[in-house]
């Protein structure tokens, strides 16, 4: 699995080599999702509002949800932040600590006993850093750029990759083109050999 030290969609942004991680992106990068993804990466301090497009970017729901509010609204449904609680999420700016919280909550990320009883934003932290999808030494009151909210967007999205992978199990017969142990005696056994025919002896005295 690919160890991300920067964030894959800006790679595709400025057509960097491609990386492929279980095609990462596919279905994820429209015309509207690179407009709000570029309009995020040079945002000096990323809001709620660039919080909640980077969420449905990831959901592949962008284009279901055509406001800011609406998509806030989305991320307080599903449980991942509750955005109701944030005044205005266009000039509230992103805190780590919110930013990790929600992208452990999207991605379904392993959790520490105390973020996931108390849910609080400094356990958050903890188990980003944990993770290894933030840095260590952060606060939960630290500010985020918008490349650095798409960087911990996308490691988080990696980790879940990577954690799919280890969760499934693994046919050891693929390795060797066959679907199962049947499937691999059936294709490799030699075919077995007809034994040629006799004739019967003729009895002493018969024609």
């Amino acid at each position: 699995m690919l160890k991300f030290k920067k964030n894959l969609l800006v790679y595709c942004l400025v057509a960097a080599p491609l990386i492929s991680a279980q095609n990462l992106t596919d279905n994820l990068i429209l015309d509207e999702e690179l407009s709000a993804l570029r309009a995020i990466n040079v945002t000096k301090k990323s809001t709620f509002s660039d919080l909640c497009k980077l969420v449905l970017i990831h959901r592949n729901e962008l284009e279901k949800y055509p406001t800011d509010e609406e998509r806030c609204a989305r991320l307080a449904e599903l449980g991942i932040y509750d955005t109701k609680s944030v005044d205005y999420i266009h000039l509230t700016p992103l805190k780590k600590g919110a930013a990790a919280k929600t992208a452990i909550r999207l991605h379904k990320l392993e959790t520490t006993l105390l973020f996931q009883l108390l849910g609080w934003e400094w356990y958050a932290i903890q188990n980003a850093e944990a993770l290894g999808i933030l840095e260590k030494g952060s606060n939960s009151w630290d500010e985020l750029s918008g490349e650095e909210l798409i960087t911990m967007m996308d490691l988080a999205l990696a980790k879940a990759l990577e954690k799919d992978g280890w969760m499934k199990e693994k046919n050891p017969y693929k390795e060797f083109g066959f679907d199962s142990y049947q499937d691999m005696d059936k294709k490799t056994k030699p075919e077995s050999t007809p034994a040629p025919e006799t004739k019967p002896e003729k009895e002493n005295g018969n024609p």
